[in-house]
């Protein structure tokens, strides 16, 4: 089944275009849907609060598309591709943004350090696995490398996601 569903290159340019879509829907091993389903849960809740469910589930119904037709075009030694990284990655952007907005108080100053600390990890942990050094604990196959093309479309979607609905709010508001 998981076969019929991962991004497989060849199939993809053949037609099979719901491979760009369920190749993020399934994985390599239970534990590495685990780690990957926890963390979007995790990160869907926090965006949630900020942009709504309705378009949560719009960013990720465009973003997976999205980081599966990047890694077409930017890894083209990518031939099969499973896990739903890229959209978790998304997600915490979202999240982080979302968060951001959200400071208020006396602690804004401390939110939004821990905020820029975590963004300077996640460019760190993708550089890392560019150059062949994957952090975090999967139990991912000898034969399967880390996809750090997908972490960084993950990323480079959700900016564009905060973006885009940012831009719309303001929209929405000046026809008011």
């Amino acid at each position: 089944m998981a076969a019929w569903l991962e991004f497989d290159r060849h199939a993809i340019l053949a037609g099979q275009v719901w491979r760009l879509w369920t190749g993020h829907l399934v994985h390599y091993s239970a534990q590495h849907a685990v780690i990957d389903l926890a963390t979007a849960l995790v990160a869907a809740l926090i965006a949630t609060q900020s942009f709504g469910a309705r378009r949560i589930l719009c960013a990720l119904a465009l973003g997976a598309p999205f980081i599966s037709i990047g890694l077409l075009l930017t890894a083209p030694d990518c031939a099969h591709y499973r896990g739903a990284s890229g959209l978790a990655v998304l997600l915490a952007v979202m999240a982080g943004a979302g968060l951001w907005q959200q400071a208020r108080g006396s602690h804004v100053a401390m939110v939004r350090a821990v905020l820029v600390l975590l963004a300077v990890a996640l460019a760190i942990k993708i550089a890392a696995e560019a150059h062949g050094f994957p952090l975090g604990a999967s139990d991912l196959p000898l034969d399967v490398m880390v996809a750090w093309q997908a972490h960084l479309l993950g990323a480079v979607a959700g900016m564009a996601a905060v973006a885009l609905l940012r831009a719309c709010g303001r929209c929405v508001r000046r026809t008011m």
